[in-house]
């Protein structure tokens, strides 16, 4: 009898043992409730919105500077490591340098001033936006162009090319 005590013992334990471990790994695997879901999406969603709708703002702020022609403003709405290329350049690899090049534009071309046409977002999905602007040079010359703006965690513009139409 005690044999079978001894073996009956040795099946509890192993039978407790199994639940245990089934129950640990149940837990670790168990989806989501409904609940959590919805305010894990929302929350997700939220911030993801937030970030395009900075960006539509970063964008227009950005553009309403550069036609203030404010050397310091526009240094300011650059990253410290920044690039700015188009048809003509490159300015960078800082925000100084970046700076001083859109300085020498407004310069070389006093009345130039830039139009917003429209800004394209990838959503939720990159802090990269795309604006197709018009670049008014002066009364008889006007140059279409598409902006690829990437901004960094912070709302700076780490990266600007720009590229124009023949």
């Amino acid at each position: 009898m005690s044999a079978m005590i001894q073996i009956l013992t040795k099946a509890a334990l192993i039978i407790l043992s199994l639940v245990a471990l089934l129950q640990t790994s149940t837990i670790r695997r168990r989806p989501l409730s409904l609940r959590q879901q919805q305010s894990s999406a929302t929350t997700t969603t939220a911030r993801r919105s937030t970030l395009a709708v900075d960006c539509i703002k970063l964008t227009e702020k950005y553009f309403d500077v550069w036609n203030a022609h404010d050397v310091s403003w526009i240094q300011a709405l650059h990253a410290t490591t920044s690039l700015l290329s188009d048809w003509d350049g490159s300015h960078g690899p800082t925000n100084v340098d970046v700076a001083s090049g859109i300085e020498g534009i407004w310069k070389a071309v006093p009345e130039v001033h830039i139009e917003v046409v429209n800004i394209y977002t990838t959503g939720d999905k990159s802090n990269t936006c795309v604006a197709n602007i018009m670049v008014i040079v002066d009364a008889s010359t006007t140059l279409k162009v598409c902006d690829v703006i990437e901004y960094d965690e912070s709302g700076l513009v780490v990266a600007l090319n720009a590229y124009k139409t023949d």
